[in-house]
């Protein structure tokens, strides 16, 4: 569907726009919609509120990038987007986040302005309902298979973040069966990791180090990425996984079934957190009784890094191919994501920007609608210290609608509707609100939403960055321009009066001779000189004189009806240029610039009169004349008018 510039001119009518105001809808706050948990739990739980009839706003940051405090403190921007008391329910995923300034700052909010029910997953928050997965028994099945089924006694954990709330319980409850068992897990078995990637080489480096190169039977990790990762640290030893040392993970991620060898781990169903989730929601709405705390139960998958199951040449090619499929995919985005942001980096305004987005958004899969919302900022002259949070009104400046990108779009959107009605599906589902920044500066936000089967996927991030970088650099551009601007008048512009000056007289009559030239015009020049300058600054001092000439100069402003261009040549000296004067057009501006010196002389109430004499030429095309010739003209035509009037006029009044 293409949007019709009508359709558009019809939204600026903003009072009969309610946008998501007033709907049934839920909001829900996550962080790092990329990673496989957050991606599942978004898509059941708002699949659980569509058939209810409500939407799905999904407030989603995508977390930290290593040290880099500014960016987090752009991403925070996001916390006081939402109208928290608009929404009939909230959702809180609070450990996901990665920032623990943003989880507070949301959940200090939902505090102090939601009136519906709150719903926090997978972390207890203040007294808020809440569905955990059963951490304190989380880990019991696996330990006790590697216990009773593999007869092992000597096992090494790797722990998440230490404090973490999740981390705390999966491990309390090792070391509870450990004792069952007479084993007690001891400071040397035992490593703080970081629920990441990051850790594998760390994690096999104190293994070997704090056992004298000996591994042990096992090695349990807290969650799938931390095992995956010390799995290929181990393989890039030369061990050999389960025959050298059993890895096991938790979550049970996609990439545990594809992994060689294949993970064992623990699988929680967020499939069915997410329907307790709604569950719960409908007794709360409905003020019936809920638990304060729905626990989900947790499954043991057992897989070849425990020796359960056997690889096989199929396995094999299978995780091959899928390896293979990963990596060509990666390549590719990455590849994609290189050429958009050095198209968009070369974007000089906002349909640029449009247009090489247009070329690379088809790469997020199964998109429908996409949106950028800006501030209502003064783009040229804020400060980046000054753009925090987000205006009351905003502006959609792109939009694909239907995949389709509508060009020049300039609709106003007030921020608690976030859409407006138009773009907004009459049926429910999800619609992703993510924050837009440059560092600590907030841009405003990008909505998307997809046909069935779509989610965001790590591209979105990568084209984020890159429309925020691009509006950095097009916003710099234009604090440039608008710098060299104000240095270029400063350059051409007379300070006391305003008019511009000498060197401004001389580009703009040169340019304006050479039309006279090409084109075969004419052009007035208007010769002004300011009667008695020196008796006013001699006898009321110069402050007076330079009043009196800022009334000259104000004068010629108001005596300037088309395109006449005025300036101060000198210190009592102006200039008027004008093309396609007519004498009787030149004797008319005098006349006007007469009449205005004559009332400020009448009613400013000063003890001297402001007068001028002036002269004028009309160039035009004279091959026995030039420029400098014209301008000698007009001053001989002035200068003569001033010995004329030298006697009558009365500088000093009575």
């Amino acid at each position: 569907m293409i949007i019709s510039a009508c359709f558009i001119a019809g939204l600026n009518n903003m009072e009969k726009r309610m946008g998501f105001v007033g709907r049934k809808k839920v909001a829900i706050f996550i962080c790092g919609s990329v990673v496989e948990y957050q991606e599942q739990m978004v898509s059941h739980l708002s699949t659980e509120m569509a058939k209810l009839g409500y939407y799905s706003i999904i407030y989603n940051w995508f977390g930290g990038y290593g040290e880099c405090a500014d960016f987090e403190a752009g991403e925070l921007n996001a916390a006081y987007l939402p109208d928290y008391s608009d929404y009939d329910g909230i959702f809180l995923c609070l450990d996901t986040f990665s920032n623990a300034d943003a989880a507070e700052t949301v959940l200090d909010r939902v505090r102090k302005y939601s009136k519906c029910p709150i719903i926090s997953l997978r972390r207890e928050a203040d007294d808020y309902n809440t569905i955990l997965i059963d951490d304190e028994n989380s880990m019991e099945a696996i330990t006790r298979h590697l216990l009773d089924d593999h007869k092992f006694t000597d096992l090494f954990y790797v722990s998440g973040i230490k404090g973490h709330p999740d981390a705390v319980k999966r491990l309390d409850c090792f070391k509870r069966i450990l004792k069952e068992y007479g084993m007690e897990l001891t400071e040397d078995n035992l490593f703080h990791g970081d629920f990441w990637r990051n850790c594998g080489d760390q994690v096999v480096d104190e293994i070997l180090e704090r056992r004298g190169g000996k591994l042990p039977q096992a090695i349990v990790c807290a969650n799938d990425y931390m095992a995956i990762a010390v799995c290929h640290s181990l393989q890039e030893r030369g061990f050999v996984i389960p025959r050298d040392v059993v890895v096991t993970g938790f979550d049970d991620i996609a990439e545990a079934s594809h992994t060689i060898p294949s993970l064992t781990s623990v699988r929680m169903d967020i499939r069915e957190m997410a329907r307790a989730a709604a569950d719960m929601f409908v007794k709360l709405r409905d003020g019936k009784p809920a638990k304060k705390i729905d626990y989900i139960p947790t499954t043991v998958v057992r897989r070849q890094s425990c020796g359960c199951c056997e690889s096989t040449p199929q396995s094999l090619a299978d995780a091959g191919r899928s390896y293979y499929e990963a990596w060509a995919r990666q390549r590719d985005e990455n590849l994609q994501a290189s050429f958009m942001s050095l198209a968009m980096e070369t974007a000089t305004d906002v349909e640029e920007l449009n247009a090489a987005l247009e070329r690379y958004i088809r790469n997020n899969d199964y998109y429908k609608d996409f949106f950028v919302v800006l501030n209502d900022y003064p783009w040229e002259s804020i400060e980046n210290a000054d753009m925090v949070g987000y205006t009351d009104r905003m502006y959609i400046r792109a939009a694909f609608v239907n995949t389709e990108r509508q060009k020049n779009v300039n609709i106003p959107v007030e921020r608690r509707q976030l859409l407006p009605d138009e773009f907004i599906s009459d049926e429910p589902k999800a619609y992703y609100i993510i924050p837009l920044h440059f560092e600590r500066a907030s841009f405003g936000y990008t909505v998307i939403d997809f046909y069935p089967g779509g989610t965001i996927g790590s591209f979105y991030e990568f084209m984020l960055i890159s429309i925020s970088n691009a509006l950095e650099h097009m916003r710099n551009s234009k604090r440039t321009d608008s710098l060299i601007e104000k240095l270029s008048n400063m350059y051409v512009t007379d300070v006391l009066t305003g008019l511009k000056n000498r060197h401004g007289f001389e580009l703009e009559s040169h340019r304006m001779y050479n039309l006279v030239q090409t084109e075969g015009r004419t052009m007035a020049v208007i010769g002004i000189d300011m009667d008695g300058l020196k008796v006013i600054n001699d006898t009321y001092g110069h402050a007076e004189g330079d009043y009196a000439l800022r009334v000259l100069a104000d004068a010629i402003r108001g005596a300037s009806f088309v395109d006449e261009i005025g300036f101060r040549v000198g210190g009592d000296e102006f200039e008027v240029l004008a093309m396609d004067y007519s004498e009787n057009s030149i004797l008319k501006f005098i006349s006007r610039m007469n009449a205005y010196l004559d009332n400020i002389n009448k009613g400013a109430g000063k003890p001297y009169n402001v007068y001028a004499s002036c002269g004028y030429s009309i160039c035009c095309i004279n091959p026995g004349m030039n420029l400098n010739e014209w301008l000698t003209l007009s001053d001989n035509r002035m200068y003569a008018e001033k010995e004329k009037m030298r006697g009558v006029r009365k500088i000093i009044k009575d």
